[in-house]
């Protein structure tokens, strides 16, 4: 994962363009992001990244052509779970899903939603993920909590039903 982060970039436009203009000449594509007003946090593509076996040297490059424009930091060992769900029920998954790193003591490090708005993607350590990706699957498909509370919504005219197909 990349921090990147420029007060410079507060108001002006083109900073993403100038960010991204730079993975694109190197030829590394980007996987997940999140942007604020003042920093760009990614993770790159680990595909490309495995079958163009991006190296040290190649990932020193990139830091040193984006620390021309602000301020760069290097997260490895990170993984990236997304919870794939319907938006009707987005905010009762969430509350589920971070109820779950709270109790394993989980820090997700970066969250973004795709456009579709139907995958979230949180980033944690690598050392975390198998034990998160459990714990979620644990909760989601075997406590029966979710579709508890699901019902529990439903049944209180908070959630309009969705037929089943």
């Amino acid at each position: 994962m990349l921090d990147i982060v420029s007060t410079r970039m507060l108001g002006q436009f083109g900073f993403l363009a100038k960010v991204f203009s730079i993975f694109e000449d190197l030829g590394i594509s980007v996987d997940v992001v999140a942007t604020s007003e003042v920093s760009i946090s990614l993770t790159l593509d680990p595909s490309k990244i495995w079958s163009r076996e991006l190296i040290k040297q190649e990932l020193d490059h990139v830091i040193e052509e984006l620390g021309k424009i602000a301020i760069v930091k290097l997260l490895p060992h990170r993984s990236i779970i997304s919870l794939i769900g319907n938006i009707q029920y987005s905010s009762l998954i969430l509350e589920k899903a971070f109820s779950v790193f709270r109790r394993t003591n989980v820090n997700v490090q970066m969250i973004s939603q795709g456009a579709s708005k139907v995958n979230m993607s949180l980033i944690v350590n690598d050392s975390e993920a198998e034990q998160c990706i459990k714990a979620l699957h644990y909760s989601f498909f075997e406590s029966g909590e979710v579709s508890e509370d699901l019902d529990a919504e439903v049944n209180n005219g908070n959630l309009e039903s969705v037929p089943a197909n």
